[in-house]
């Protein structure tokens, strides 16, 4: 007995079955469940990818869309800014100019996917004076009044503020001074030409015009002035502009404000502005990029993209009531319809805050497992939207 017990210990066979591992019916019992488990796994997985995605694109469109709303705030509370520097004016000149682009019917997208054109797309100009350029008066070559009206191009003298009826004084030193403020007032007709802002003395009226030519130093008696060239204005009506001669929409429309007489002796003044810029660019119609452009002080145009897909870009307008003396909670879409207890179209001097509603959408997915339509427009892409008041901490709400 003894012997047989030693013997099965002594036995290495089972201790070989232990380590032989699985056998192939457990294998291929293993395998079929991993293969069942990897795919529920991949099919769990592959159906909330496009979720992933989808969630991810919003997210950004979201940002974008914050990221624009946060520098039209920042720029609009900044509206009209540097007017007053070395100038009392005691009224306010224009400081946002807005384009609305109104439907008048039918719809302004087209196609599949939707296409938008640029009647569904505002414009906004924000404007302000180059703090770097100090403000000079306006006079004509005999040192009368200077006109802004003409059918091609105008010409003013100007001089500095602190002496408006003496130029810049007889001599050499005279005309040293002229030269370099010609040089130095960056006044400068170039690729981007400036745009010169003329305004009455008590900020009463007032208009724009862009230069045609570069400055240079003139004479008036025994004294000195720097002879700025630009585009005129309308012939028949004082101060008017066409779109070349003002870009920006300051006096493209007669609003009652406008004229084209400026004196040094009224101590006028004109303003070189650095006017900021709100667009929707269409150059890629299924993809509407908002751009931010500003006029830099050297000339120079800077242009930023803010967000792209953006279909919806509407901005309105509180105006200052001068019925009651309060202000009105209405927000007009359409300039052109201006009302604060009087007809005032285009009247921008009155504009006290301003909302702003921008849309923009996730890239569309035209692929047929995509069957999403949004709500707003129907198209197989997810949208977001924004909206906000701003106030120009610059314009009086009380005058």
């Amino acid at each position: 007995m003894k012997q047989i017990m030693l013997n099965k210990w002594l036995d290495p066979e089972p201790q070989r079955r232990r380590d032989a591992g699985f056998t192939l019916v457990e294998l291929l019992i293993a395998v079929a469940m991993f293969t069942v488990i990897s795919g529920a796994a991949f099919s769990l997985l592959a159906q909330h990818q496009p979720i992933f995605n989808q969630q991810q694109n919003l997210a950004e469109v979201n940002i974008a869309l914050r990221n624009a709303v946060a520098q039209m705030e920042l720029d609009v509370a900044n509206a009209g800014a540097n007017y007053y520097s070395s100038v009392n004016i005691p009224n306010y000149p224009v400081g946002v100019v807005i384009t609305n682009n109104v439907q008048a019917s039918g719809d302004c997208r087209s196609g599949t996917p939707l296409v938008y054109s640029t009647n569904c797309f505002d414009q906004m100009a924000i404007i302000t004076a180059d703090i770097n350029t100090l403000p000079t008066t306006p006079s004509n070559s005999t040192g009368a009044c200077a006109s802004t009206k003409s059918a091609s191009t105008s010409t003013a003298y100007l001089a500095p503020t602190g002496s408006p009826t003496t130029g810049y004084g007889a001599g050499a030193g005279g005309l040293a001074a002229a030269t370099a403020a010609a040089a130095n007032y960056k006044y400068n007709s170039g690729t981007n030409p400036d745009q010169l802002l003329f305004v009455k003395n008590d900020g009463s009226l007032y208009t724009t015009a862009k230069l045609a030519a570069a400055t240079a130093t003139a004479t008036i008696g025994t004294n000195y002035f720097v002879k700025v060239t630009f585009g005129g204005t309308d012939t028949t009506t004082p101060g008017l502009n066409t779109a070349a001669n003002d870009p920006y929409g300051m006096s493209t429309h007669d609003n009652s404000l406008l004229t084209d007489s400026f004196c040094s002796t009224n101590v006028d003044y004109v303003l070189r502005i650095v006017p900021i810029t709100y667009k929707v660019d269409l150059t890629t119609p299924s993809n509407p990029t908002l751009l931010r452009t500003v006029a830099g002080q050297t000339q120079t145009i800077s242009q930023q993209t803010l967000a792209t897909q953006i279909i919806g870009f509407k901005i309105g307008a509180s105006l200052f009531n001068n019925v009651n003396d309060t202000d009105t909670t209405t927000y007009g879409f359409d300039a052109s319809s201006y009302n604060n207890g009087s007809s005032v179209p285009y009247n921008f001097t009155l504009v006290r805050s301003v909302m702003v509603s921008l849309i923009g959408r996730t890239n569309p997915n035209p692929g047929p497992n995509y069957v999403f339509q949004n709500s707003f427009d129907g198209g197989n892409y997810e949208i977001q939207g924004v909206s906000v008041v701003i106030n120009p901490r610059n314009m009086s709400m009380t005058d």
